[in-house]
Formats: C-alpha cells, structure tokens, sequence
C-alpha cells in the first residue's frame, strides 16, 4: 500500500512539474506552433503573421550579424516582406519543435534557391537552423534564429567567414 502511495505521489508531481512536449506528440501545443511558425514562412503572406506571432514580436536574425533586432508589428512585417521577395522559391520543414512553460525551441531545415536571394547565383539553398522562442498565449512573442551560415556560403560559392 505504501509503495502504491508512493508511486501516485511521484506520478501526480511529475505531472504538476510539467514534461517537455516535443513535436512527435500528436498535436501538441509545440508542434502546433512549430506548424504555424513553419506555414507562415512557406505562405509568404505578411498579413497571417500576427495568426502565429504576437503584434510586440521582437525577431532577430543572429547569423545575418551586428544584432540586428526587428522589433513590433510593423518592422516584423516589413523584414518578412523583404524575406519573402529575395527568396520565391522557398520552403521551410519542421524538424521538431519543444516548450516549456513560456519558452521552446523550433528546429527546422531550410530549401530555397538563391534567385534573387543573397548573391544572385541561382545556386540550390539547403540550411539547418533553430528558432528560440518566447511563448505568449499561443503565439510567438520572441524569435531569435540561429542557422549554419558557413554552409550557406559553401552553398553559394562566397567566401568564408560569416558576419
């Protein structure tokens, strides 16, 4: 009897401290907000932004260098806009996404051609990245991405380093 106490005791705290929910769980509300993050850069329509992200998103773009730091509705819009038009053929895929409370991460990969792009090259694009991310409601508040830079440069024929 007491080992029984024991065992719900430990499972009743194990649920109230919480558990890492990770993509491969059906519909979870990380990978609900992976997918939404992910749909959002594959529909290339600034106007869903605020279905996924909240309208005080501050977004940064580290390997892009400098910190550049988009902040609110408006700049995001703007720097999705300008992402949207340098990369037509572009596609995202969730790789797995976990939260914790308020925070979590977005894994992904990255497919795009280089037309207009970085460069101009017309070169095949393929990048693995991780989106950190700030959680409000069920919408992104923060978004700092962070993508393998050194391969996209082999990819393009530029030289290294990255910014």
């Amino acid at each position: 009897m007491k080992r029984t106490i024991a065992v719900t005791v430990m499972c009743v705290a194990m649920m109230l401290m919480g558990a890492h929910v990770r993509a491969d769980a059906p519909q979870s509300r990380c990978t609900r907000i992976g997918q939404k993050w992910v749909n959002f850069w594959n529909g290339h329509d600034v106007t869903k932004a605020f279905d996924v992200f909240t309208e005080d998103i501050v977004e940064e773009d580290v390997p892009t260098g400098m910190g550049m730091i988009v902040d609110g509705a408006e700049a995001f819009q703007a720097f999705a806009q300008g992402f949207f038009n340098a990369f037509p053929q572009s596609t995202f895929t969730l790789v797995k996404s976990s939260c914790s409370g308020q925070q979590g991460f977005i894994e992904w990969n990255w497919s795009a051609v280089d037309d207009p792009g970085f460069f101009g090259t017309g070169n095949q694009i393929d990048v693995r990245g991780v989106s950190i991310i700030a959680i409000h409601g069920n919408r992104i508040s923060r978004n700092t991405s962070y993508w393998d830079c050194a391969a996209l440069l082999t990819q393009l024929g530029q030289p290294l380093p990255c910014p």
